[in-house]
């Protein structure tokens, strides 16, 4: 670590008080808040839906104390032997090769405000390319449940554990403002989580595209806004069910800033999006995209289960005939399940399942919708610096997971079997990635390792017949907590 940035620590601890936290959506990390809601351990109004990367409640209020927070230290590295894989890990490519992410962090809180600086390096070796991210920063004004701000956080909405259709961590978080809950806001109806964004986003000139469709286009590489919002209801007569959608709208930025319209319609558009092609048929002339899912997630906690899925559409139906005759039109979805067996207090047994399903439907033999993540009107597609913003798997792929996993506190070890179609939708031949993988984690002294070892067998890779390969793709992660 650099010489100024260990002294600056040193400073801050010499000024308040320091407490340790983890980052949420790290896979060394991920879903253990959310093990405990159904292990019965933690406040079962959380829907899990609505996640930044890092899972800091608001202290109290205080004018008092200035807290400080020394976020663990991260180094992942990846590599991979054949071709390019993997996907959830922010600013890390789709690159064959080693490459190498690195992320100090703080966390400073005073009264109502809180502000976090946890810049990303990231090296790949195969390219020599190296690039500083903003990474897991922001700054906060927390107004009881409501929390508005500036940030560059990634966010995860939706209940999915492999793939969101709309917002994940694949890509490198981007720069935006927001207002959302900090915790489940309780109304007479239940409880209810939102979040609405309004982001810059961009391109790298340097990079092909994650969206396949892209790479070998001439494209406009202007800056793109981005309105977003996700919206979780827990109905009060149903325990444990939660309920939400999410709807994005993605505009060239040059254009949004030319608009002469009110404020609302200029930088909020999303809130004002028709339902019906029917009620907005100048749409396809405004060169934007917009994409829209509704969720449903379940928590049985006394079977220690959930069961969610989430529906997405790509495209507006023309009328409410449209959308009743043809559901299966420019959709996409994420099923899965997920059981906990319980073996002694920390102990227990975590079994998943997932199937995401993004290949246009038969439907596309009497109307086709193109694939998900692309319209003709953004040619970047539904990307922030090349890498898609949704289900990291990527254009038009569908991907089956299933593992098993046995935990013991901060201990695991796990097993992965993971079939991906690649876009088979029209393909001669058939592009399949089937691997198997190994996930074990541990813990010495204040740091924690997890590691993850997939082989993948890739049949007619590119989609060129008889190309059949082997990748060994593998991951380390070393996070180092303070105390």
């Amino acid at each position: 670590m650099k010489p100024v940035l260990i002294s600056f620590y040193v400073i801050l601890i010499g000024f308040g008080k320091v407490i340790a936290q983890q980052y949420e959506l790290d896979p060394i990390n991920a879903n253990g808040a959310r093990n405990q809601q159904l292990l019965v351990n933690l406040d079962s109004s959380v829907s899990f839906t609505v996640r930044t990367n890092t899972f800091l409640s608001p202290q109290k209020t205080s004018w008092k104390n200035l807290n400080f927070t020394i976020l663990p230290i991260t180094f992942t590295q990846q590599f991979n032997t054949g071709h390019p894989y993997g996907w959830n890990d922010g600013p890390i490519m789709q690159a064959k090769g080693y490459q190498v992410l690195a992320r100090p962090g703080v966390n400073m809180h005073f009264g109502f405000f809180e502000v976090q600086a946890a810049p990303e390096f990231l090296y790949a070796g195969a390219q020599s390319y190296t690039k500083i991210f903003p990474g897991q920063s922001f700054l906060k004004a927390h107004l009881g449940p409501i929390s508005v701000g500036v940030s560059s956080e990634n966010m995860w909405w939706g209940p999915g554990i492999n793939s969101s259709l709309l917002m994940s961590n694949n890509a490198p978080g981007f720069l935006h403002g927001f207002i959302g809950t900090n915790k489940p806001l309780k109304t007479p109806i239940g409880n209810i989580e939102f979040k609405i964004i309004g982001a810059k986003l961009n391109s790298d000139k340097s990079l092909p595209y994650e969206n396949n469709y892209n790479q070998l286009r001439n494209i406009n590489d202007d800056w793109r806004y981005l309105n977003a919002y996700v919206v979780s209801w827990q109905p009060k007569w149903v325990k444990g069910l939660f309920l939400g959608m999410t709807r994005s709208l993605q505009q060239y930025g040059e254009k949004v800033q030319r608009q002469q319209t009110g404020f609302v319609s200029k930088y909020l558009p999303v809130l004002g999006l028709a339902i019906q092609k029917t009620n907005n048929l100048g749409d396809d002339s405004l060169d934007r995209d917009q994409l829209a899912s509704f969720f449903l997630r379940w928590v049985l906690p006394k079977s220690h289960a959930e069961f969610y899925i989430e529906f997405g559409k790509n495209d507006y139906g023309y009328n409410i005939r449209d959308y009743l005759l043809a559901p299966s039109h420019s959709y996409a979805y994420t099923i899965g399940a997920r059981k906990l067996i319980p073996k002694s207090k920390n102990e227990y047994i975590q079994l998943e399942g997932e199937l995401t399903q993004m290949t246009q439907s038969p439907d596309a033999l009497v109307r086709s919708a193109g694939n998900w993540y692309v319209h003709s009107g953004i040619d970047q597609g539904y990307t922030h610096q090349n890498q898609i913003m949704g289900a990291g798997a990527g254009f038009g792929a569908n991907v089956q997971t299933a593992s098993a996993t046995w935990i013991n506190g901060d201990i695991r070890n796990g097993f992965l079997i993971q079939r991906v179609e690649r876009d088979p939708e029209g393909r001669v031949n058939k592009w399949t990635d089937l691997g198997i993988g190994w996930m074990p984690q541990w813990k010495y002294k204040n740091m924690l390792l997890g590691a993850k070892v997939q082989l993948i067998r890739s049949t007619n890779y590119n989609w060129e017949k008889g190309n059949h390969s082997f990748n060994l793709h593998s991951r380390l992660m070393i996070q180092y907590n303070f105390k």
